[in-house]
């Protein structure tokens, strides 16, 4: 003999009901909580643009003048030298331009791994020194046959 329907153990519906609102409500908490990270985290960078920044933080604020990544790893970067005068002498300028350049490209590797960096100390449009650098290398230094 079936039982009357006032003798059941809960009522489903009301249990429905309730699981209803909880997945409702955690999926509500998930979007909220995805959508802040978004927005906290803040847009992703490349890497050149972090690159660009610390040396940016090293050198100067707007100094670089470009810098792009390839697809076989290596960074160039361009930075207008602040170092070199026409006060100091040619030797003391080289080696100025030589370190602002190789502690630059230290630097970034140091933070961000890259399979070569060039750094080229430009002035006036006309590329001084290049300097390049790869991990656990210490960075070469050409400079420009005027520049000697």
């Amino acid at each position: 003999m079936p039982k009357p329907r006032s003798q059941r153990l809960f009522d489903w519906r009301a249990a429905a009901i309730y699981i209803a609102v909880v997945v409702v409500a955690g999926a509500g908490l998930f979007a909220w909580d995805h959508a802040y990270q978004a927005r906290v985290s803040g847009p992703l960078l490349r890497p050149e643009d972090i690159a660009k920044s610390l040396v940016e933080g090293f050198v100067g604020n707007g100094t670089v003048q470009e810098s792009t990544l390839d697809r076989s790893g290596t960074l160039t970067i361009k930075v207008k030298d602040v170092v070199s005068g026409k006060s100091k002498t040619p030797a003391q300028n080289r080696e100025l331009v030589s370190r602002e350049g190789s502690q630059a490209v230290e630097r970034v590797l140091g933070l961000v791994t890259f399979k070569q960096i060039v750094v080229q100390v430009v002035r006036d449009g006309k590329v001084l020194a290049t300097v390049r650098g790869k991990p656990g290398a210490k960075p070469e230094t050409e400079f420009a046959p005027e520049f000697k």
